[in-house]
């Protein structure tokens, strides 16, 4: 397909995303950037937050706490830190895993305290992503 890349998306949860896209918004260190085919040849730090992906004239979102991307020879490869896609956020999975997180956090232990702090920022930026796709929604947003 003409103006179209690949994009892989990996985390440690697995393959969350592969196929030929027109464009993605990804959130990075140095701020938000947009890729399209024939970009390039780009590594950089991803931050917290969500990328956006336009395969097919359909529009897509994952969220990510994080990791890298690459782009090379119209090839885009991001490896998260952790990802998950937005329609397989669930809001009792994530009040519960917050919820679980805060406890282990008072429990004190420096170890267990380090994990539950990771695990609540994942928590906290799913919530936020997930009412930002229903406010986007509401109003029919595009790119």
């Amino acid at each position: 397909m003409a103006n179209t890349y690949k994009l892989d998306i990996l985390s440690p949860e697995g393959n969350i995303f592969s196929g030929d896209v027109t464009l993605a918004v990804f959130p990075t260190a140095a701020g938000i950037i947009t890729i399209m085919a024939g970009h390039t040849a780009l590594i950089t730090k991803l931050s917290g937050g969500e990328i956006e992906i336009e395969q097919n004239g359909e529009r897509k979102f994952i969220t990510v706490t994080g990791g890298f991307l690459e782009v090379s020879a119209n090839l885009v490869s991001v490896i998260a830190d952790f990802a998950i896609r937005s329609e397989d956020i669930d809001d009792e999975k994530i009040a519960a895993a917050k919820k679980y997180a805060e406890e282990q956090k008072a429990k004190k232990s420096k170890v267990m305290s380090e994990i539950a702090e990771r695990e609540l920022q994942k928590a906290i930026l799913s919530m936020k992503i997930m009412e930002n796709n229903k406010l986007k929604r509401k109003k029919g947003a595009k790119f």
